[in-house]
């Protein structure tokens, strides 16, 4: 059976061991304690220990047992603040669970409040990183969406690679729920010319999730043909897939099907491979089926297997 009394005691001991003994005890048995709200009012004592691995600790223990916590308001604004703790591990064991615990707390416009100040005040990188993760993870539910638009649009802008590949990953998501779309998209269209090959790669998955929403599919259609002819083999591949998940809602499908009959002859195998079976899905969008035909009867001659 457990002793609350001797994890109570644990967590009170002048030794720093002893309490990090302590936390451990309330991580791995929180929901079985019988006095919650005094385990929980020694987990909070803890958050603010002086000792730097007893805070650390401390926010592991917190994201752990969110869900048992009594009071998850207070649990969140403890998880905040050691986010901002002086020590950069404390820091980045706290941000670390922003995501999990996010969706236990029940005042979701506090959680929005915070996240938000975090993105645009934090000093740590990290932080910031796993604050706006979180954030795109609340999207839906944060009541000033206008504002939380403004924030994807400047982090799309962002120095911080990291922070740009975030966005173009988010604003897919968070697309049908921004209320400038036509931002969004621009953003979009920006990052899909982006140098590095993730911040491309996450920009086309965000295209292809968000396609039916976007206000220029003319040109969305353009930036995902763009990234079939990319350097990097892997945003190849992605863009393609991409091609077929998006056709029907694409306004020019017969010169979306002649781009497809294109990519069936790209040097690229895989792109060959891709092309052709994205085709066989386009197929039932196209106008001319007696031409899409023809061009399905001509591949199948193709020399490559």
């Amino acid at each position: 059976m457990i002793d609350q009394e001797k994890i109570h005691n644990q967590s009170l001991s002048s030794d720093p061991k002893e309490r990090i003994k302590a936390l451990e005890q309330l991580k791995f048995n929180f929901s079985a304690l019988p006095d919650k709200e005094k385990a929980w009012e020694d987990l909070h004592r803890l958050t603010s220990d002086e000792d730097r691995d007893v805070r650390w600790d401390s926010a592991g223990t917190l994201i752990s047992a969110f869900y048992n916590l009594p009071d998850r308001v207070e649990a969140w604004k403890a998880l905040i603040k050691l986010a901002a703790d002086e020590d950069n591990y404390v820091r980045q064991r706290a941000a670390g669970g922003f995501v999990s615990a996010l969706s236990r707390v029940p005042d979701k416009a506090q959680v929005w409040e915070d996240l938000h100040r975090l993105v645009n005040e934090g000093f740590d990188p990290f932080v910031r990183w796993r604050a706006a993760d979180a954030l795109g993870s609340v999207f839906p539910d944060v009541p000033d969406k206008e504002k939380a638009g403004d924030d994807l649009h400047r982090l799309s802008t962002d120095e911080a690679r990291n922070m740009r590949r975030w966005a173009a990953g988010t604003l897919g998501s968070a697309f049908p729920h921004v209320p400038d779309k036509a931002q969004a998209f621009n953003d979009l269209h920006r990052l899909t010319g982006e140098k590095n090959w993730d911040v491309k790669r996450r920009a086309n998955d965000a295209l292809c999730s968000a396609f039916s929403h976007v206000p220029e599919k003319t040109q969305a259609w353009k930036d995902l043909l763009k990234l079939v002819a990319d350097e990097d083999r892997y945003v190849r591949m992605s863009a393609v897939d991409s091609l077929c998940s998006v056709f029907s809602h694409v306004p020019d499908k017969e010169q979306a099907w002649n781009d497809l009959i294109k990519l069936a002859a790209d040097e690229d195998r895989y792109v060959r491979m891709s092309a052709a079976s994205a085709l066989c899905s386009a197929l039932p969008h196209v106008p001319d089926k007696e031409q899409a035909w023809d061009d399905l009867v001509k591949l199948t001659r193709d020399e490559d297997i």
